[in-house]
């Protein structure tokens, strides 16, 4: 893992507040947290709970912290990935092995992280279905230092269609912007 990006995510949410809402997590919190999960949180995102802050930092409502950090709406960060979990099977759903919730963007919509694959790749939970992103967890963070609009960023990808205009009747190509 990158120390300098560590750094980096550090400097950025300290420049964004006056001082973080959170301080940052013990390493037994984590591992209770990762004894909960039953799978251990990656590498990144932990560097993040002990030299950043417990969450509470970060894109849309910010990154949910382990317990005594950020709870989203459904608590610290296993308690959300329980009722994540609970609530796909309810609707019939598997919900993917070693998918953590990581980010909460409001509106039951959380950016996750495959914490089994070592690439550590994001998907984002909405309406109870889980969508690849194209990119990594790293990816994640410099997307949002550098002011990436993330969810506009990973929820659209443009195709190009042909249309018949309404008014003028004539054949057009245009783009298309449609949910993954």
């Amino acid at each position: 893992m990158d120390g300098s990006l560590i750094e980096r995510i550090r400097g950025y949410a300290t420049s964004r507040a006056t001082s973080l809402p959170y301080a940052t997590a013990s390493e037994e919190a984590i591992g209770e947290a990762e004894r909960g999960l039953g799978f251990p949180i990656p590498a990144l995102l932990k560097a993040c709970y002990l030299r950043v802050a417990n969450g509470g930092f970060g894109p849309g409502y910010g990154i949910i912290g382990v317990e005594g950090g950020y709870a989203s709406d459904y608590g610290n960060l296993v308690e959300t990935h329980g009722v994540l979990k609970r609530d796909q099977e309810s609707e019939g759903r598997e919900w993917p092995n070693g998918l953590l919730p990581f980010c909460e963007w409001g509106c039951n919509i959380f950016s996750c992280v495959d914490c089994h694959d070592t690439r550590h790749p994001v998907y984002t939970f909405e309406d109870f279905a889980v969508r690849p992103q194209g990119y990594t967890l790293d990816k994640f963070f410099e997307l949002w230092m550098s002011g990436a609009d993330i969810l506009a960023y990973e929820a659209s990808e443009a195709e190009r269609v042909e249309v018949t205009n309404p008014f003028t009747g004539k054949k057009e190509t245009v783009s298309k912007h449609r949910r993954k």
